[in-house]
Order: structure tokens, then sequence, then C-alpha cells
């Protein structure tokens, strides 16, 4: 099976477009980090500003204690700092795992992170919480729960994000009035207050994850409607304060009555900007995960175009400055891998395994510093305790 994965120009077959041709080879792996984890490692979290790279994970103990710690790297993830708990005195993150992941992000040295906590919710799902870091993760404080009291008992399925200007926006799922809806909330000053709650979309999937990016006061959010179970996009121009929806990412007209807790990815490019997105399917004619890319003012998709075979499913999506893409995604099951691809000058690379033999490696997290191209996973090997990985790739010159 590894062996027709790496035959990528084998898959265009199954593409709904298209070959592109493509670039000759898969990117190559120059540094590999393994974190050593003594406990179960359980969710996973990471983000960039300027050089740095941060990583938030949670661990559960024998005792089934649950703590989430910080860890950062200047080198571009060959060295990486002491861990550090992040004990605020909240409620511990509860229910949280890699498709409800804790979130991290970053504006200068100053950081934000949010989970969930257990409640009187769904399966005893509980409301938010956010810690804040003003010395880039050394120490960490309570900051306030961006929702208003008595908005829903359970809030969950994140994205949070730092935009050009510095300011935090946070996305969310919660079922006030009885039905799970997307959420938004702003804030000016490094997470001390929020803004008023937004809601982008009223009635959408039960339990996949969200992704959001910004460009000046152009904000997006990719996320999973109801009905049809397709992708789809809102977007604000102001900054957050309004939105509106765009309509269906890759219109596969996937009905199905439940929740395949998979989000997807999405990036953005150019100055106008142009944007570019990661999508999952579960629609058995088209089963799998897809490109496709828009205009960011007026987005009108391309045709999908297949990444990976049809058991790709779970991905993650970013930019370079220069218009470059570096995406990564799992193929699931017990043997599942972690995959990458870049795109240069409008063509897709063939696909590398960057996950290690014999470990079962779920999940991927992209991001781009100046040291080059980043992808973090969990991962798990026999009966050690699972832990998280991160590989490092360049952009060709």
């Amino acid at each position: 099976m590894d062996l027709v994965k790496r035959l990528f120009p084998g898959l265009c077959a199954l593409a709904l477009t298209a070959c592109d041709g493509g670039m000759p080879g898969g990117p190559d792996v120059d540094h590999l980090h393994v974190h050593s984890a003594d406990n179960e490692v359980t969710s996973l979290a990471v983000t960039t500003d300027g050089a740095s790279l941060h990583v938030l994970w949670v661990e559960t103990d024998e005792d089934d204690q649950v703590r989430a710690y910080h860890s950062r790297s200047e080198d571009g993830g060959q060295d990486w700092s002491a861990p550090v708990a992040l004990d605020t005195g909240q409620a511990p993150p509860n229910r949280v795992q890699r498709s409800n992941d804790i979130r991290v992000a970053a504006h200068g040295e100053t950081l934000l992170a949010v989970w969930q906590t257990r409640g009187d919710g769904f399966a005893n799902s509980g409301p938010m919480v956010t810690a804040r870091s003003e010395d880039g993760g050394r120490s960490w404080e309570a900051a306030v729960n961006p929702g208003q009291p008595g908005d829903s008992a359970s809030q969950g399925f994140f994205d949070l994000q730092a935009d050009p200007e510095g300011r935090f926006h946070l996305v969310w799922l919660d079922n006030r009035g009885g039905q799970q809806g997307l959420h938004h909330a702003r804030s000016d000053d490094d997470g001390r207050t929020w803004s008023g709650v937004s809601t982008l979309d009223a009635a959408t999937c039960q339990c996949c994850w969200n992704t959001m990016r910004h460009a000046g006061d152009g904000s997006w959010v990719l996320y999973r409607d109801l009905s049809p179970r397709d992708m789809a996009l809102a977007a604000s121009a102001d900054g957050g304060d309004n939105w509106k929806a765009t309509g269906t990412v890759g219109a596969f007209d996937w009905n199905v009555d439940g929740c395949p807790h998979v989000g997807g990815g999405l990036a953005l490019t150019g100055d106008r900007p142009r944007l570019h997105a990661l999508v999952w399917t579960g629609e058995e004619k088209a089963l799998g995960l897809y490109y496709l890319e828009a205009d960011g003012q007026d987005p009108v998709w391309s045709a999908p175009r297949r990444m990976g075979s049809r058991d790709a499913r779970n991905s993650s999506l970013a930019s370079h400055r220069d218009g470059q893409l570096i995406a990564a995604w799992d193929d699931g099951g017990a043997d599942a891998r972690v995959y990458l691809a870049l795109r240069v000058d409008d063509r897709w690379s063939a696909e590398s395994i960057v996950s290690d033999a014999g470990v079962r490696a779920r999940h991927p997290l992209v991001l781009v510093t100046e040291h080059g191209a980043h992808v973090f996973w969990t991962q798990r090997s026999g009966d050690l305790p699972g832990t998280w990985a991160g590989a490092r790739t360049r952009f060709p010159e």
C-alpha cells in the first residue's frame, strides 16, 4: 500500500480534475524531532510569530490527571525549551482530542491558549477557558472566557489566531438555542477583554474543527456545514465585526446524519488575497481529500483536485510569503502515516511520507517560519505512550 501511495502520478486518475503535471519529487525532511513523553499526549497545538515556534500539548497520566504544557524553539525545531505547565488554577482540559484540540496563538511575546473543560453539556462537555502569557510562554495566567454566561453549557472545536494588526480572534462551536453553531469573538488588548460574540452560522455540523485566516481587515473561516455536510466559508471585511456566508467549498452534496470529526485546511497568498483550501468529503463517489482555490474578494472555487489516495483525511495547509504552499494529511487506519506536499509556481510536488515507519501518526499541523516549512503530528508506537513529533522541510530556491 505504501508503494501505491508513493506513486503519486498514478493517483491522478482518481482526481476530479486532471493532474497538473506536478514537481518531479516530494519534499525532503532535513530535521525530525520526537518529543520524549512519560504520559499519554492527547492533544496538540502549534503557532509561530516570526522565528519562534510554540507547541502546546496535553498529557494524561496513569491517574487520569490532565495537564497542558508549552515549549518553544528559536532554531527551527532543532532545540526546545524545557516544558512549562500551564498551572493557572483553572479547570484542566477535558474532552480534548485531536479533533477538538487545545489551541494557541502568538503576537510577539504574548501567547493566548484556549481549551474545553468538563461540564454539563453533551457527554459532560463544558465551557472554554483561556490562558495568557506575556513572556513567550515562560509563565501563564488565567484569562477571561470570551463567551457570555448562559450562552451554552458546552464550547469547543476552536481556532485561535492573531491577525496582522495583533488582534486575537477566536471561533468555536456551541449549542445556544439548542442548535450547534459557529461563533466569533475578537480581543484588541491581548486577551484581557473580548468583543461581543458574533454568530457566523447558527446551524453547523456538530463537532468538526474550524480553520481561520486573516489578511489586513479581512477574515475567513472554513467550517463544516449542516446540510449538506460539505465544507463552507464565512468571510468578514471589517476585522470580524460583520460576517457573511460565501457558500460551499467543494460542492460534493454529501448528505449524512452524523458528524465525521474532520475539518479542513485554509491558507492565503498574495495581497488581494487568494484563498486555498483542503477539504475532505465522505461522499462515496468522491471519497477523499481535495485542494481548491478561489479569489478572496468574491470566492468562486476551482474544480477539486484530489490529494493523496481515497484514504487521505485529516489535513492542514499553510502559505509562504512567496505564494508557496505546504500541505499535510494522514491516511487514517491502524497504520496511519503523515504525508507532505509543496505547491511551488502553481504546481504540486509529489507527496512524501514524513512520519517514521512502524508508528501510527495522525492529525498533522503545518506552519511556516524563516527556518522553513514545519509539520507536527501526534503518534503512537507499540505499547509506548502516545507523543508528538515535528519535521522541517524547505521550499525550493
